[in-house]
């Protein structure tokens, strides 16, 4: 018996590439965007009517502290203020406040470090007590939709016929949902899976179909067609980088199902050969056969479990985050990193960078902080029409007199603005506070107010509408089937 020729083709290490590079980006992409503008931290906003006080409270007994407020600001300025020192060439306390105060949005700021765990009690808290709120998430995996996504899978599995073909085909699905926040994320991910198990059962039949009877299956099926669509666009309405993921979702389940289906091929080919009898591959004659597939029981349960997992975890999510903040194109204005200084640490030599690449328009920084303390040291020595933010020495001499008149003169008080005086001040500063966010950097950054774009609109009503208008989809599929009895 001739053994079979061995090829290599083309499309066959195209689809491999499109596996791993797609696979790569799907998990790549979440796992390495940016999820915090602050290292260490994440911004919890607020409506500036809410009641701070009450909210650091309720953190606090939920075991989440360290949170920087306006309510840090005193501690920042009040032995500067004790020493009359509100003027220039100190802070000035007004800019200093707008960190947390956003008079223009009416938007207060707190910084809660990305180590405490936001807990459901002050979750609840905080939809319970303010008008809105929105939480920087520090997490790019959902752990409720990859839930939600797989559970679903499972039972999709169980009820299609070409289980390896829906394995490889539905489950980067699983891996997008979960990487991917938002009800239509969730949404669009359950909603594909089923049109696949929907497809597989259309075209993947153990029955062999002519062109024609594959095509008037198709006709007579327009869903099939038309729900690939719907996927895409329910996926876009999430993001835009949730589209583009989706796509790429797309060519891992493609690829990977073109892969294992190549290698069954070869190897049921091989097997084929060493038999005498050659398998026999049955062709669908029943016309009614054409048009009606599937195993009604099975094309029912799997089309209630989509339509319940659509709406239930839309609604689950609706009301979990639906108060979330609002705001045009979903764009805020905030404090945010605008400069860094080349060098890591906080020397001296880094601290004079920081000064270079000021531009005058920034929120005050941890650089100001040790400003303010040098002046606040050396101004009782310096000579009126001398700033003291012009020299990183300051001493005098001392002269003494002793029995015999002779006057000797003495090396007095010194203050040097070295690596080990702003190793001192960055010790010893107030906490929590502000500076504790900028020591965190690792190095001295500017900050200033600039636009970001949040995904504000994830669990919102218009997401909930189109996620239960999209469950609407294997309703029809049930309806469908129910009346061709």
């Amino acid at each position: 018996m001739n053994k079979p020729k061995k090829y290599i083709f083309g499309i066959d290490i195209v689809a491999g590439f499109l596996l791993i590079f797609s696979f790569f980006l799907i998990i790549f992409i979440p796992m390495n965007s940016k999820s915090t503008l602050w290292k260490d931290y994440r911004i919890l906003f607020l409506p500036m009517e809410a009641d701070e006080p009450a909210i650091l409270q309720a953190a606090e007994e939920s075991g989440i502290t360290g949170i920087i407020s306006s309510q840090t600001i005193e501690s920042r300025f009040t032995d500067f203020e004790e020493k009359g020192y509100t003027g220039f060439p100190f802070t000035d306390k007004e800019r200093y406040a707008q960190w947390f105060i956003n008079d223009q949005e009416n938007i207060r700021y707190m910084y809660i470090p990305s180590e405490k765990y936001i807990t459901k009690t002050f979750f609840r808290f905080l939809k319970q007590n303010t008008e809105f709120f929105y939480i920087e998430n520090n997490s790019p995996f959902s752990i409720f939709q990859f839930g939600t996504a797989l559970i679903f899978f499972i039972l999709s599995f169980f009820y299609t016929s070409r289980k390896k073909t829906y394995l490889t085909a539905a489950l980067p699905f699983v891996i997008y949902a979960g990487f991917q926040k938002g009800i239509l994320a969730l949404s669009s991910s359950i909603l594909i899976m089923y049109t696949i198990a929907f497809w597989i059962e259309a075209i993947g039949s153990s029955l062999k179909f002519t062109r024609e009877q594959l095509l008037s299956r198709i006709k007579k099926n327009p869903l099939l067609v038309f729900f690939p669509f719907v996927a895409l666009i329910i996926a876009k309405f999430n993001s835009n980088i949730s589209l583009v993921l989706f796509a790429f979702a797309l060519s891992v389940s493609a690829s990977m199902t073109y892969i294992i289906e190549r290698l069954s091929f070869f190897i049921e080919e091989r097997i084929d050969t060493q038999k005498i009898h050659k398998t026999i591959r049955a062709y669908v004659m029943n016309p009614e056969s054409v048009a009606k597939f599937w195993h009604t029981r099975h094309l029912l349960i799997v089309s209630s479990c989509a339509v319940l997992f659509i709406g239930f975890s839309a609604l689950f999510l609706y009301f979990s985050f639906n108060k979330t903040l609002k705001a045009y194109k979903n764009i805020l204005y905030l404090p945010v990193p605008e400069s860094s200084v080349g060098i890591s640490g906080f020397s001296k030599k880094a601290f004079d960078e920081l000064k270079n690449i000021r531009t005058g328009d920034e929120l005050p920084d941890l650089g100001n902080l040790i400003s303010d303390v040098w002046n606040a040291k050396v101004i009782p020595f310096t000579r009126v029409d001398l700033s003291p933010q012009e020299k990183d020495r300051v001493s005098f001499n001392d002269f003494s007199v002793d029995e015999k008149g002779v006057v000797t003169e003495q090396t007095g008080l010194v203050f040097s603005l070295d690596d080990e005086f702003i190793k001192s001040v960055i010790s010893f500063r107030a906490s929590p506070s502000i500076e504790d966010l900028l020591y965190s950097q690792g190095r001295f950054i500017t900050a200033s107010y600039a636009p970001k774009k949040f995904p504000l609109n994830r669990y919102n009503s218009a997401a909930l509408l189109v996620a239960l208008v999209s469950a609407i989809m294997p309703l029809m599929i049930i309806l469908l089937r129910v009346f061709e009895k």
